[in-house]
């Protein structure tokens, strides 16, 4: 496989692969430059590109290779030490109750309905405010979650919610008997050889799922090539490609809105289009799906729409959220996405304060990661949203 490297912004010291089609990079060198140029001048302190696991470019803005406070780009690790856990059998399936781990939670009617799956894709209804102040001075984070009452029903009404997904990091404790920061160090962070890191801990030793990761540039763009390739790394399945296929398909509830949840991550549909088997509706039978809802949900079967927005609202339009969850469910028992991609590509990401960006293309294998620190983005302008729209520019327009 031969190519050809291309230099760019010289002041910049960074490169370009070229195309191959045997995998190679076909990222375009002029939309490279465009987000590059738009990087710096948002003060950033890296912004890293890679395809198939190659560096693109790597580009360090007068600033070291240093630790960088992630933010809520923390939750993506939660996400995925649940999907571990899951993947050694620890965890049955995403429609695991809280209850199960901790039968507390069965005394209020409401909590004993929510789900894995819930706090993941912020449908949990446990009461929230914007922000992490009323969280972070609290003793015990989990308990703080799991004695907050429920205002909505599990799984009709999306609310990101820093509190609920907390939870996630006492099961993940219960289940591996090891705190989720000693977890995901074992499971995660040694097979891609990451040795600086450091997460947050409250007061009672429970590792912080809402955010508190810090990382290097470096280090988190690893994680990202991990995505990019459905879960290997170095020949090695280090998560299922199973799980992936499950964390990064938007919820439901949220589907007609752009950029709905999935587990632990969020998924912007670009181009293409998506489509339901028909194999998925019989699974769904299979797992408990009542008759008339399979009824009513066949006629999506094997229909293409242009984008998963516009599935999620023809899908909006048929059924009622109680309904859409009822569906939802049903998919978690059987650990199956309920719609694929037939075409096209997503961006799959998840941000955080200040700017803090790590995405995947994973049907280009494409992976972008911007860190800022709080000097360069604290109170300034500096959140770069148009990442998303440089990025996707990167690619040629598929087919």
């Amino acid at each position: 496989m031969n190519f050809t490297r291309i230099l760019t912004l010289g002041l910049l010291s960074c490169f370009v692969l070229s195309v191959d089609a045997r995998g190679q990079s076909n990222v375009d060198p002029v939309a490279l430059e465009r987000l590059l140029s738009a990087a710096e001048s948002k003060q950033s302190n890296a912004l890293l590109v890679h395809q198939h696991g190659k560096p693109v470019s790597e580009k360090f803005f007068k600033s070291s290779d240093k630790r960088i406070y992630l933010f809520s780009v923390t939750k993506a690790f939660t996400g995925l030490a649940v999907g571990l856990a899951w993947d050694r059998g620890l965890i049955p399936n995403i429609e695991a109750p809280v209850s199960d781990y901790y039968p507390e939670a069965a005394k209020d009617p409401l909590m004993a309905r929510v789900r894995i799956r819930h706090l993941l894709q912020h449908t949990s209804g446990i009461t929230t405010t914007q922000g992490s102040g009323d969280i972070y001075p609290q003793r015990d984070f989990v308990r703080f979650a799991l004695e907050s009452p429920v205002v909505t029903p599990p799984g009709e009404v999306y609310a990101y919610n820093n509190r609920a997904i907390n939870l996630l990091s006492g099961i993940v404790a219960k289940v591996t008997r090891k705190s989720m920061e000693e977890f995901l160090a074992e499971q995660l962070f040694q097979p891609l050889g990451i040795r600086s890191y450091r997460f947050g801990r409250d007061k009672a030793g429970n590792t912080w799922g809402m955010d508190g990761l810090e990382l290097k540039a470096s280090d988190l763009i690893k994680v990202g090539d991990l995505l990019a390739s459905r879960g290997r790394w170095n020949g090695q399945q280090i998560i299922s490609e199973r799980w992936l296929d499950l964390a990064m398909q938007g919820n439901l509830i949220r589907l007609h809105r752009s950029a709905p949840t999935g587990l632990g991550l969020f998924s912007l549909d670009v181009d293409g289009g998506v489509s339901i088997d028909a194999g998925t509706l019989d699974s769904l039978s299979r797992v408990g799906l009542d008759e008339r809802l399979a009824a009513r949900l066949r006629p999506f079967a094997g229909r293409e729409f242009p984008k998963a927005s516009e599935l999620g609202s023809a899908l909006h339009e048929v059924f009622q959220p109680t309904e859409l969850e009822a569906i939802a469910a049903a998919g978690g028992r059987a650990m199956i996405p309920l719609y694929r991609k037939s075409k096209g590509r997503r961006l799959v990401y998840h941000d955080g304060d200040l700017g803090n960006y790590l995405i995947v293309v994973p049907e280009a294998g494409l992976c972008v990661v911007r860190t800022i620190d709080e000097r360069r983005g604290r109170g300034k302008p500096n959140a770069f949203e148009e990442i998303y729209g440089l990025t996707h520019q990167l690619l040629p327009a598929s087919k």
